[in-house]
């Protein structure tokens, strides 16, 4: 089965931007007073892995990122 990750999401009307390395981790990088600040998620809850299931859906406004949004917060 092929790789599928890292897949790349942000949270649509808000400057949230997501990293999913895989089906139970994810960096999530917020802007604070325009720094952006990351934070690693572990998914060890049963919500928290629906909320990952729904970034890599793009369910519940999460749209993917565009190229230029991608190497900008996480290269």
């Amino acid at each position: 089965m092929e790789n599928i990750f890292p897949i790349y999401r942000k949270l649509d009307g808000f400057a949230r931007f997501y990293k999913i390395e895989s089906t139970d981790s994810f960096i999530e990088v917020t802007i604070v007073q325009g720094n952006p600040q990351q934070q690693r998620i572990q998914a060890v809850q049963f919500p928290e892995k629906l909320r990952i299931q729904d970034m890599i859906s793009c369910s519940f406004n999460y749209i993917p990122m565009t190229e230029e949004e991608i190497i900008r917060y996480f290269q």
